[in-house]
């Protein structure tokens, strides 16, 4: 719930930041500058979560609106390595820890608040997270373990900008629990580049 917050936090200072530019740069808000349609997005990042963390990557195709070319709905592909609850106690002797392995198909929509270089962006997404889950308890009398894995339906929301064909983004996972009862939402940070959506001359 503080990472949730906190993303809320964020995306208000976004917003705060967008209005501010867009106040001041009406020739970049004004100018008609328009970008190709069709593009693809690649990305690698950070998933930050509680107790632990891990690393992602992910594919979006997406597609700007006609009738309204801030606006663009994509189908995002990602894969998600995190590690829990990794606990050693002070003597060495037992240790435990989660790991969980999530690949996530998910439609997606993203709003360009401005059309200029810098284009700061919210967006969402909806769809399926399948999880893997291996729980695994080990001290010198011996050790448990569990595996499960399982679909959950979920969403996400996210904030960031794109520059160029650099993208930047922060956002947050709603994926439910795996099969071992563990939580499996994240909060992510992700920097890509992407093919296509050129700036039109």
């Amino acid at each position: 719930m503080k990472r949730f917050s906190m993303f809320l936090i964020i995306g208000c200072l976004l917003c705060a930041t967008t209005i501010n530019v867009n106040a001041q740069s009406e020739d970049g808000a004004r100018s008609g500058v328009s970008f190709q349609p069709f593009r693809f997005d690649i990305g690698l990042g950070y998933a930050k979560c509680d107790g632990g963390g891990g690393v992602l990557f992910n594919l979006e195709p997406k597609y700007a609106i006609p009738a309204l070319p801030q606006l663009s709905a994509g189908f995002k592909f990602e894969l998600d390595l995190i590690v829990r609850d990794l606990k050693v106690d002070q003597s060495g002797y037992t240790a435990s820890a989660t790991a969980q392995g999530m690949s996530c198909y998910l439609a997606t929509a993203d709003y360009h608040l401005i059309q200029a270089t810098f284009r700061p962006f919210v967006g969402a997404g909806l769809g399926i997270y399948q999880i893997a889950a291996v729980s695994a308890k080990a001290s010198p009398t011996g050790g448990t373990s569990g595996v499960g894995s399982g679909n959950n339906f979920g969403a996400m929301i996210r904030g960031g900008f794109d520059v160029g064909h650099f993208r930047l983004c922060l956002a947050y996972n709603f994926a439910g629990k795996d099969e071992l009862d563990n939580k499996t939402s994240f909060l992510s940070f992700t920097a890509g580049a992407y093919i296509g959506g050129s700036k039109r001359k």
